[in-house]
């Protein structure tokens, strides 16, 4: 410490020297081998220049760029938002720059392009991307410790260096809670700034990005993703877009506005993937995710129908990362090697016990803490390697614990075939286990999953059982609500228990197979038959595929259990005929005692199949009601009508079926057991438009139903008339501090993300820090106990109200109370310090409690004048809730006749 006073006067030099040069942090994005945008913000000032060159501290080039001056709440016409592109640059190659807005200006950074398609971006062959979700939240510091955590484990891994080792940082959506201004300064820009110099983003558009004061506009305005292409590929969209970096294809979509035109883009880029030998990989991105655990159902069915199935399509298509979720989630597609994840950041709270939670197949691990990714491409050894770091939760911090990692390298050997080792008797009883050979790779790999087939017949036409395990399987919570259970472990994946009645009496076929943790299969093994007896004995079951078929559609029949006659067999009729009479539209004999019969037909109409035997009408299943024909399509004009509006339904590609009708329901009931609110004939034809007048303000759907039934051949279009529709109710106006809140709500929007808000009682939702948040289970009508991190900590006033699909829209009232604290309590001190009678709270505003260590026998209320206003006798018990009988505000005393006569001051505020 000899020279203490001189270190000090130098940091302090130095601080105050670099005090400007810190006031500025640049974002980089839209990154290619040739550009890259460099954007910043200040609160004045119209210079936008970047001056950059290839060696630090020579800095000979400027290029001046563009700026926005952009107004919002709290933002007069003073957030400048400064663009520069820089063009014109070489592949891979290390920039260093820094800008500068009049006497705003950023310190030298340093940047490196993206490499050329089909090359690596590190000296060493790699290529490298952080990953990151939901970030939305302003109040707390849990993104930037995710951020910094990050940043500190890329540091370790790979050396000081950032960008020539990692090449860019991917997000997954709700950068922002609401759209506004100061959630893009505060939130997304303000928490990057750690990596954002040195790092291009690029982002996917999140649910929350459509919310607040400026919605999409304020996306639009700060990202200039319209530039990228891919092959010359553009979707003309800032919502969704392509590019490529070295030998790795990313797809960025938007799963909150899913069209048509977008999907055809999707189809574009992959067909010229597909053709393009420098890439190797193909990486997709949407918000919503393709399958979650929890808050089942909270998925994008346009990625998991749609995109996906046909991205596998694809041998280079490997992953799916999604977010929404704010946890972490790993699976892998069954009959594809691609990975499916949510890397769900460090968002709101969502833990196990939350929302409705089932255990998926096609999900191997859930983990709810907060979590980020590193993917890390051999460009010259063909391999993908992903490694998950966890930072904790409310529950607790993690430095960094890796969580999670997986692989895929190209062009390894597939498992080794098994085998099934048990040697049936005769005929064998139930429960029984079937054994399986060990797992074996020539490619050195490990036993990841197994699956068992169990069929009726030979050829598996139809599947009686089809068991799917992973090695691990990390599901419901192991304690605290932030941890997962293996619930797999200590079992044998490589065999399978058939329980007691799980199959009927009867002939049944096997086969197993195993696929390692490069998720390649091996090939089935060899089929194995055993008989079963002693068990039940199994009803035939006749199913379809679907409920409504186009008329190019081939109509899939499954049947199993059947009487296993050569004379079954299987017709279809159209609806209200009755077999024997008129001949069916068309049939066919089955083939054993299970299996698929298909079918076609050319005429429209309402039909059922039904499961006859022995060449007669005897039906041995229940029949099988369906649709074959044009599909309607129903379309709204809009989702929010005004009160009194009317609502225009229209629909198109009808069949036009005699008594075919358009209702309109209250979200909630169920066509066929509750009327509908409004409903119209179909006045003919294939399309047209029913205007329905006088619908109560409320949440409604409608749809096409057919020939005076309640057949709905098509999707159901939702939309809602009205503001503030749902009524909220609570069972109190004042809470002791930690007491529970009873909240009950009717003619909610029924959207499994619908959540009770509670917040400070000035406040904006669409600006202020919620106080808590609680999801409803997508019930339109309901009751939900807030209680314990629901709650306030502070005495105050507040309010809750209820919000729909994860956004900050209100659709409720507001129903205000107020906390107390209890320990403000007026107490009667005895000589030996005990508190024979407490009276709280005091003051109050209702009701007041009085405990006392005897039996109470009779209360009296007296006002200030000593008149006695309020008496309860034959009280006998201890504890007593007063009412303040709508008295006015003043002076009071409580006299409680127990042993001893107590005499206690109360003072009720006005309401």
């Amino acid at each position: 410490m000899k020279n203490s006073a001189s270190v000090l006067l130098f940091i302090l030099i130095t601080s105050i020297g670099t005090i400007k040069a810190q006031t500025v942090y640049p974002y980089l994005s839209t990154a290619t081998p040739n550009s890259i945008y460099i954007t910043w913000k200040t609160s004045s000032s119209t210079q936008s220049l970047v001056q950059y060159g290839t060696s630090p501290g020579v800095l000979t080039t400027n290029v001046n760029g563009t700026n926005n001056i952009y107004s919002d709440a709290g933002y007069p016409a003073n957030y400048y938002y400064h663009a520069v592109k820089l063009a014109g640059l070489s592949p891979n190659m290390e920039y260093y720059y820094k800008v500068t807005s009049g006497a705003f200006t950023s310190t030298e950074y340093s940047f490196r392009t993206l490499p050329s398609p089909g090359t690596a971006a590190t000296p060493s062959g790699h290529l490298r991307f952080l990953v990151f979700g939901d970030n939305q939240i302003e109040s707390q510091p849990r993104f930037d410790t995710l951020m910094c955590q990050a940043k500190r484990k890329i540091t370790q891994l790979y050396g000081p260096d950032i960008n020539n080792n990692i090449t860019a940082i991917l997000m997954v959506g709700d950068q922002v809670d609401v759209g506004t201004l100061d959630h893009y300064e505060n939130v997304h820009f303000a928490k990057s700034k750690y990596l954002s110099p040195i790092l291009p983003i690029s982002t996917v558009v999140g649910n929350h990005e459509t919310y607040g004061s400026l919605g999409m506009s304020a996306y639009y305005n700060h990202f200039f993703y319209d530039s990228l292409a891919y092959q010359g590929i553009y979707s003309g969209n800032e919502g969704y877009y392509a590019y490529q970096a070295g030998n790795v294809l990313f797809i960025n979509m938007n799963t909150e506005s899913t069209t048509a035109a977008q999907f055809t883009w999707v189809q574009n880029v992959l067909t010229a993937a597909n053709a393009d030998p420098t890439v190797k990989w193909i990486v997709s991105l949407a918000h919503r995710p393709y399958q979650a655990e929890q808050y089942v159902g909270d998925i994008s069915a346009w990625i998991r129908n749609t995109v996906v199935p046909y991205l596998k399509t694809s041998p280079k298509y490997v992953l799916h990362f999604g977010a929404h979720h704010h946890l972490y989630s790993r699976g892998q597609l069954k009959d594809a090697p691609v990975y499916h994840m949510i890397s769900g950041g460090s968002a709101w709270d969502q833990y196990w016990g939350m929302g409705s939670e089932t255990d998926f197949d096609d999900v191997q691990k859930t983990i709810s803490q907060w979590a980020y990714q590193i993917i890390d491409i051999d460009v010259v050894n063909n391999t993908l390697d992903v490694e998950t770091y966890s930072c904790g939760s409310i529950y607790g911090w993690k430095n960094n614990v890796l969580i999670d990692k997986f692989h895929r390298k190209l062009g390894l050997a597939n498992p080794n075939t098994p085998s099934i080792t048990n040697v049936f008797a005769d005929s064998v009883a139930l429960p029984y286990t079937i054994t399986s050979s060990a797992f074996g790779s020539t490619a050195g790999e490990l036993l990841n999953t197994t699956e068992f087939q169990i069929s009726q017949t030979r050829l598996f036409t139809t599947t009686e059982e089809d068991i799917l395990r992973d090695y691990e399987n990390l599901y419901g919570p192991a304690g605290a609500p932030d941890t997962s259970v293996d619930v797999n472990m200590g079992v044998n994946i490589l065999n399978y228990t058939v329980n007691a009645g799980q199959l009927p009496n009867g002939k049944h076929y096997i086969k197993t197979r195993q696929r390692d943790r490069n998720l390649n299969w091996s090939s089935w093994s060899v089929i194995d038959s055993f008989t079963v007896y002693g068990s039940i004995l199994s009803a035939p079951i006749l199913e379809l595929d679907q409920v409504a078929y186009e008329l190019i559609d081939t109509i899939h029949a499954s049947y199993s259990n059947g009487p296993g006659l050569a004379t079954d067999w299987i017709g279809i009729y159209q609806a209200g005929e009755v077999p024997g009479g008129p001949p069916s539209t068309t049939w066919d004999y089955v083939s054993g005692t299970s299996g698929v019969l298909d079918f076609q037909l050319s005429t429209a109409g309402q039909y059922f199949a039904a499961f006859f035997t022995n060449d007669g009408y005897t039906e041995v299943a229940p029949r099988v009601y369906f649709y074959a024909g044009p599909i309607p399509v129903v379309t709204t004009d809009t989702s929010i009508y005004n009160t009194g509006a009317s609502v225009d339904v229209y629909f198109t590609n009808a069949p036009g079926f005699a008594q075919d009708w358009i209702g309109v329901y209250k979200v909630g009931l169920v066509p066929g057991v509750d009327g509908s609110t409004l409903w119209q004939y179909n006045p003919g034809g294939s399309s047209g438009t029913l205007s329905f007048a006088g619908l109560a303000n409320g949440y409604y759907f409608t749809n096409y139903f057919l020939e005076g039934g309640y057949t709905e051949p098509g999707e159901r279009v939702y939309f809602q008339v009205g503001d503030s529709i749902t009524q909220l109710f609570i069972d109190n106006s004042i809470y002791n501090l930690g007491e529970y809140i009873t909240c009950t709500w009717i003619d909610g929007p029924g959207l499994i993300k619908d959540w009770l808000g509670v917040f400070d009682s000035t406040a904006n939702p669409q600006v202020d820090p919620l106080i808590s948040y609680t999801y409803i289970d997508g019930l339109p009508a309901g009751t939900k106990i807030l209680q314990d991190t629901a709650l306030p900590v502070n005495p105050g006033s507040y309010f809750v109200s209820l919000f729909t699909n994860d956004s900050y829209t209100e659709v409720s009232n507001r129903c205000y109370f107020r906390i107390i604290d209890t320990n403000a309590t007026t107490t009667i001190q005895q000589i030996d310090g005990t508190h024979p009678v407490k009276l709280y709270p005091n003051p109050t505003t209702g009701n007041a409690t009085i405990e006392c260590v005897y039996p109470i026998e009779k209360i009296e209320l007296l006002n200030s004048s000593g008149q006695v206003v309020y008496r309860s006798r034959n009280v006998d018990d201890q504890h007593f809730t007063l009412l303040n009988q709508q008295l006015p505000a003043g002076v009071y005393y409580i006299r409680i006749y127990t042993r001893m006569t107590y005499t206690l001051k109360l003072i009720i505020e006005q309401q």
